[in-house]
């Protein structure tokens, strides 16, 4: 786990309680809306990453073997 994904768990446990996923797969997970699709174009922006927030959900669901 790297300091993004920490920090990404940390965000998630702060707003959500204590589920431990990232941000950004909780995001991902959530309806189709204006502001997730923001967030999602923002956090492949940032990452430089096509999809991140799909990348980072898929992940965790491999991590924790769901």
């Amino acid at each position: 786990m790297n300091a993004w994904w920490s920090a990404s768990v940390c965000i998630n446990r702060t707003l959500g309680g204590q589920q431990s996923e990232p941000l950004c797969s909780r995001v991902y997970r959530q309806p189709p809306s204006l502001w997730r699709s923001a967030f999602m174009v923002l956090m492949d922006r940032l990452f430089f990453e096509k999809a991140h927030c799909q990348n980072i959900h898929l992940r965790w669901r491999d991590r924790r073997g769901a």
